[in-house]
C-alpha cells in the first residue's frame, strides 16, 4: 500500500512538474508578435499598418494639393522621390511637376487608401481586435486562427495595391470608383488594384465573422444583448454591414478582372471607341451600369461602416468621463437606434435609467435626487 501511494505521488509530482513547464514555455518572437493570435496584438498590428496608410494617403491629398494651389510648378522635397508617369521633368533641370496622368492616379489611390487601407482596418481591424472581447468578458477572438489569417490576408492586399506604384504604367487611375469601361481599358496598374481588393474584401469578411460570432457566443453569463456597450453595438452592426455588402464588390471585382485578363464582357458594351478608336478586340454586349449597381451596394452602406465604429468610441469616452448613460432606451428596432438605446448596458433604476462605464459591473442604488447606476 505505502508503495502504490508513493508511486501515485510520484506521478503526480511528474504532471505537475511537466504542466509547470508547459505554462512556463515562451512564445518565440515571430510566433508572439508576428504570427500571433492573440486580438492584442492583431489590433496593434492592424492598427501600426492603416496609421502607416493614412498617413501615405494624406501624402499623396498634400501632394495633390500642391498642384491646384501652384500648377505647373515643382513639387518640393517629396518630388525628387517620384517617377513617371506621375511627375514630368520641367526644363533647365527645374524639378518634377505632377501629370494629368499622374493627378488621376494619385486620386484614385487617395480615396482607395483612405477608406480601404486606413479607416476600416483601424476603426474595425484595430479598435474592434483589441477592445470588443475585453468588454464582452471573451477570453480571446472566437476563432484565434481566423483572425491571424484576416490580417495576414490584408497585409499583402495593401502591399501589393501599394506597389502598383512602381509599374510601369503606373498605379490605378480610374477613382477609387473604378467605374467601367475606363477601368476595363486602363493600364496594368489597374489589374493590381482588383486584386488587392479582393485580399482586402476576404479579410473583411473573415474578420466580420469573428466579431459576428464572438459577441453573439463568448458574452459572459449576464451579459444581455441590452446590457452590452455602445462600442460592442456599433462594431455589432459594422460587421453586418461588412458581410453583407462586401459579396457583391468583390464579386463585381472577380468579374472585372475577367474582364480585363480572360476577354470577358461583363462590363464592356458593344461599338466602344477610346480615343477615335473603335475597340474591336474588345467583347462587346456588357453593360457598365452593372458594375456601379454592384459597387454602390457596398459603398452607401460603406458611409456607415465608417462613422459608427467612430460614434462607438466617442460614445464610451463620453460614457466613462461623464458616467452617464449617453441615451435612453426608445422605441423601434432599426440598427442604430437599437444600438444607441443599449449604450453601455442601460439597467433598470426606478424610472430614470443611466449606466457607468463598467457596466455588467454596475449595482443600482438610490439617491436622494434620482436612482443612479454606481460601479461595484
Amino acid at each position: 500500500m505505502a508503495h502504490a501511494q508513493a508511486h501515485a505521488h510520484g506521478h503526480s509530482h511528474q504532471d505537475h512538474a511537466h504542466h509547470g513547464n508547459g505554462h512556463g514555455h515562451e512564445l518565440p518572437f515571430w510566433r508572439k508578435y508576428i504570427f500571433s493570435v492573440d486580438h492584442k496584438v492583431i489590433g496593434v498590428q492592424y492598427t501600426v499598418t492603416a496609421l502607416a496608410c493614412l498617413f501615405l494617403g494624406f501624402c499623396l491629398m498634400m501632394i495633390m494639393r500642391w498642384q491646384l494651389a501652384y500648377p505647373g510648378q515643382a513639387i518640393p522635397i517629396i518630388g525628387s522621390f517620384l517617377s513617371e508617369p506621375l511627375i514630368g521633368a520641367l526644363p533647365n533641370d527645374g524639378g518634377n511637376v505632377l501629370t494629368g496622368d499622374g493627378y488621376n492616379a494619385l486620386g484614385a489611390m487617395h480615396g482607395t487608401i483612405m477608406i480601404f487601407l486606413g479607416v476600416v482596418p483601424l476603426a474595425v481591424g484595430g479598435f474592434g481586435n483589441f477592445v470588443l472581447p475585453l468588454q464582452v468578458g471573451a477570453p480571446d477572438m472566437a476563432f484565434p486562427k481566423l483572425n491571424m489569417m484576416s490580417y495576414w490576408i490584408f497585409l499583402p492586399g495593401a502591399m501589393l495595391m501599394l506597389a502598383s506604384f512602381f509599374l510601369p504604367g503606373g498605379a490605378a487611375a480610374s477613382g477609387w470608383t473604378a467605374y467601367p469601361p475606363l477601368s476595363v481599358t486602363a493600364k496594368n496598374g489597374e489589374t493590381w488594384w482588383l486584386v488587392a481588393m479582393v485580399l482586402i474584401i476576404t479579410s473583411s469578411l473573415l474578420g466580420s465573422i469573428n466579431f459576428i460570432v464572438t459577441t453573439v457566443q463568448l458574452r459572459v453569463k449576464g451579459l444581455s444583448f441590452f446590457r452590452l456597450p455602445f462600442f460592442v453595438w456599433a462594431q455589432l452592426v459594422t460587421s453586418f454591414l461588412l458581410l453583407l455588402a462586401f459579396p457583391p464588390l468583390e464579386a463585381a471585382g472577380v468579374l472585372q478582372l475577367m474582364d480585363r485578363t480572360l476577354g470577358t464582357s461583363f462590363f464592356m458594351p458593344s461599338g466602344l471607341v477610346v480615343s477615335g478608336v473603335t475597340q474591336d478586340a474588345l467583347a462587346g454586349g456588357g453593360s457598365p451600369l452593372l458594375w456601379q449597381h454592384l459597387f454602390w451596394f457596398l459603398a452607401h452602406p460603406e458611409v456607415y461602416v465608417l462613422i459608427l465604429p467612430a460614434f462607438g468610441i466617442i460614445s464610451e469616452i463620453i460614457a466613462c468621463n461623464t458616467q452617464a448613460a449617453v441615451g435612453l432606451q426608445v422605441a423601434g428596432w432599426s440598427s442604430f437606434s437599437h444600438a444607441s438605446s443599449s449604450a453601455c448596458g442601460v439597467r433598470r433604476c426606478g424610472s430614470i435609467r443611466r449606466c457607468c462605464s463598467h457596466s455588467r459591473f454596475c449595482r443600482c442604488s438610490r439617491s436622494a435626487d434620482s436612482p443612479v447606476c454606481r460601479s461595484a
